[in-house]
């Protein structure tokens, strides 16, 4: 029994542990020969003259710093640009909320238009209802009544009024506010 455990924990240390490290290991000279540009089958230690000529070549363009002129003037070019995005964004945020307020500023005023439109429809109703009142009242009734009315009240009350009885009441009610009631109505 014990054999069996001491068995099977060699097989579990193998597939848990020794396994992996094989295949990171492999892994890593993968990594390693492409990071270097090499094949990944080279063989290090023999050199032929071509690549001794490609290694010296290399050996006196190497950079001190490590950065070569070309990706430093990437990244350069790359903070440039991540700068201009950084402003464009600045700057398309702010149009945002200025638009933004123009539409709740475009909200209030439609809402407040729709108010006023609703007072002017119960207004309108209102003088329709009033007009038929009068529709109904001989023409000097309607006269003696509208002579104590405002004349923007008694014109309003007019226009609902066909012209026949417009003429009519206009004739009884006092001169000097027919004639103001005149000149509103036109």
């Amino acid at each position: 029994m014990e054999k069996d455990n001491t068995k099977r924990g060699r097989q579990l240390l193998v597939a848990l542990v020794l396994i992996p490290a094989m295949f990171l290991l492999v892994g890593g000279i993968v990594v390693m020969n492409y990071a270097m540009d090499r094949p990944l089958l080279s063989v290090p230690f023999l050199e032929t003259d071509s690549n001794q000529e490609h290694q010296k070549k290399v050996e006196t363009d190497v950079n001190v710093t490590g950065i070569d002129a070309d990706a430093t003037n990437r990244l350069k070019v790359a903070n440039a640009e991540i700068e201009k995005l950084r402003t464009d964004n600045v700057e398309l945020t702010n149009e945002v909320k200025a638009r933004q307020e123009e539409v709740s500023k475009l909200i209030k005023e439609r809402d407040r238009l729709i108010a006023e439109l609703a007072t002017a429809s119960a207004v309108e109703e209102e003088t329709s209802d009033v007009s038929q009142v009068y529709e109904e009242m001989s023409p000097k009734q309607a006269a003696a009544i509208m002579n104590e009315l405002e004349s923007p009240q008694v014109a309003n009350i007019l226009k609902e009024l066909s012209p026949k009885q417009q003429a009519d009441i206009l004739g009884r009610m006092d001169a000097q506010q027919a004639a103001v009631v005149t000149q509103l109505l036109q």
